[in-house]
């Protein structure tokens, strides 16, 4: 049942909305992740090691180069070595990091790193205990993560194995140099032109793609987490590289089933869909998700999650990747051309996207148009997924009152399938659902005997029409069911006059357009299976 909120005290919804604001401010203020290394000490980054900066060390830790107790420094997130802010020059040239690149063909060997054990760390010899003495002592390999006693060291062969990733990692004798096959240490991504094929049986090389400005600070923190357990190369931030140049790796293998995993919400992946479409050229890479966005829809219908934060156990990601099963993900072409024209000229260029979660235009679409344009503004404010979600309920609560797409079924034209749809209700928005979640994790459209049944890999959308934002508020509490209209292969959708639309969570504003959605290709995408 449909609720019509009446009130002509604009006074109480001024103070309503106001004192809803000042809740989102201070919880904001109070919930921001502020780490020190990434305003004051971003990165003393050299062509050994990359040196982000811990504030606060919680197991006991010792320097690697002055051996004295370390309560905050710096830590080398690929080779694992801590240091004062005073040892980072004398540690350049003491420690290398791990080689990105090798000019050696044979078998790759160990990496030693000295003390500083996780806790609870266990000999592979003799299953003892390790890293149990208050010094630096017993050592780790940075490749393949074994432990083992200083006394126990000649019982372990030499030769590295990479451990129990090893399908997942690149090693350094397959990465090809653009200058040359010199041994390269670091994070310099530009200089690598080629991957070549290595022996390892079943091998699903990683790339993990993320963007260390984006989420409060989050994604930098799992990009070094992930570069503990594979090749630095592997680890991609896209706000220094983009991601079409670490793509054409994966036609230098053309044969080879890459694994690119990505750590953002559905917009980023939605780019980087895009990205493999316009630039590979053999086999496609399998796509897995990270969830680290606010509503994280496609990541949900693939059991990845509905959000990570910087605590997330890579390790245990890494297993589920290993064992994670392909599955076909329909793509979606998003065609607008404008129809308003001043002096026959079009007031707007045409536009063409691509869509894998939904697309949709009304009142859902303006709570995300509003709550990006104040993330530009003052993006201190949105840096944790808690506060996001409370940015989106205060313009749900706003727009209930304004009503700014009322009357939306007068202004739109809805074809499905080549067949207009009349008589629509009074409707404040219209969505066009491919996946099962919408509203970060809302089965809206639901099953039954007299509902179609919704697939990912089906060739056909839902769509489903919405009243107002106080009826998004009831569908997230299962309080009320969408208006569904139907199924369709293709969507027509023609807007008389301006109104914000959004495609897979990006939002934006349209004027008088057509809006031409059909099928364009499929994706493959990794589901995890794993019961961990």
């Amino acid at each position: 049942m449909r609720i019509r909120l009446l009130t002509d005290n604009f006074w109480s919804i001024g103070l309503f909305c106001s004192f809803v604001t000042g809740f989102i401010i201070i919880v904001s203020c109070l919930t921001k992740r502020r780490r020190r290394y990434f305003h004051l000490h971003r990165l003393v980054d050299d062509v050994h090691h990359l040196w982000p900066f811990d504030d606060y060390l919680i197991q006991p830790t010792l320097c690697n180069v002055c051996s004295s107790t370390l309560l905050a420094g710096f830590h080398c997130s690929s080779c694992g070595i801590y240091l004062h802010e005073r040892c980072v020059r004398p540690a350049r040239r003491l420690y290398h990091c791990k080689h990105m690149t090798s000019n050696k063909q044979e078998q790759h060997q160990h990496q030693w790193t000295r003390g500083n054990l996780p806790l609870e760390s266990e000999c592979v010899i003799c299953h003892r205990p390790c890293g149990a003495e208050p010094r630096l002592c017993d050592y780790r390999c940075i490749w393949c993560q074994r432990i083992v006693h200083e006394s126990c060291m000649r019982a372990l062969s030499t030769d590295c194995d990479l451990g129990q990733f090893r399908q997942l990692i690149i090693p350094p004798n397959a990465v090809v140099s653009r200058t040359g096959n010199k041994q390269i240490v670091g994070y310099a991504h530009s200089v690598v032109e080629r991957i070549l094929p290595c022996g390892i049986e079943d091998w699903r090389p990683l790339l993990v793609i993320g963007n260390r400005k984006s989420g409060g600070a989050n994604t930098d923190l799992v990009l070094n987490s992930f570069r503990t357990y594979l090749n630095s190369v592997q680890v991609i931030d896209i706000s220094t590289i983009a991601p079409t140049s670490i793509l054409e790796w994966c036609n230098s293998l053309p044969d080879v089933g890459f694994y690119i995993l990505v750590c953002g919400g559905d917009g980023t992946v939605n780019w980087i869909l895009e990205s493999i479409e316009n630039t590979t050229s053999g086999l496609k890479p399998a796509v897995g998700i990270l969830p680290m966005g606010t509503g994280n829809d496609l990541a949900r219908i693939l059991q990845w999650g509905h959000g990570e934060d910087s605590a997330v156990d890579v390790s245990l990601f890494l297993k589920r990747l290993n064992t994670a099963k392909v599955v076909a993900l329909d793509r979606w072409s998003v065609d607008i051309c404008a129809t308003a024209r001043h002096f026959g000229v079009a007031t707007a260029s045409a536009r063409n996207m691509r869509m894998s979660n939904y697309f949709s235009v009304g009142c859902d679409a303006l709570v995300t148009l509003n709550f990006h344009r104040r993330r530009d503004k003052i993006p201190e404010f949105f840096a944790s997924r808690f506060v996001n979600k409370l940015h989106y309920f205060h313009y749900g609560t706003v727009d209930t009152f304004l009503k700014e797409c009322k009357d939306l079924q007068n202004n739109v034209i809805l074809e499905m399938d080549g067949r207009v749809i009349n008589n629509l209700p009074a409707l404040e928005g219209i969505c066009i659902l491919n996946i099962p979640s919408w509203g970060a994790g809302v089965r809206v459209w639901g099953s039954g005997d007299n509902i179609p049944v919704q697939q990912i890999d089906d060739g056909m959308v839902e769509v489903f029409g919405i009243y107002s934002s106080f009826h998004i508020a009831q569908m997230q509490v299962g309080l009320a069911d969408p208006f569904r209209i139907g199924q369709a292969r293709r969507v027509k959708l023609t807007l008389k006059r301006r109104f914000p639309c959004q495609c897979d969570g990006e939002p934006f504003e349209e004027g008088p357009c057509i809006v031409d959605i059909q099928h364009f290709s499929q994706a493959k995408m990794l589901m995890n299976v794993s019961s961990t």
